[in-house]
């Protein structure tokens, strides 16, 4: 799950979903999903933030490639948040 800065609005937030996605396969993973939320308020304030753009993405990669992944993602401006869970 990603979420956006607000101030990219949605075609923004939206392209920069399709750079995360370009990054991944880059990296030799393969999307199998891709659920673009759009834009919805945070339960707290997160940097002087109140709202975001959420985008879930379900990819499968191999497991030595996560780290270079949240490196980029660490790196990339107008992310607000990010987290990555295995699924089983």
């Amino acid at each position: 799950m990603t979420i956006y800065n607000d101030e990219l609005e949605e075609e923004g937030s939206q392209k920069l979903s399709e750079e995360i996605k370009s990054l991944i396969t880059s990296l030799g993973g393969v999307i199998v999903s891709s659920n673009f939320w759009g834009k919805r308020k945070f339960a707290y304030e997160i940097n002087h933030k109140e709202e975001g753009y959420y985008d879930i993405i379900k990819f499968e990669i191999d497991k030595s490639k996560l780290s270079d992944i949240r490196e980029k993602l660490a790196m990339t401006d107008n992310l607000v948040r990010y987290l990555i869970t295995a699924l089983e």
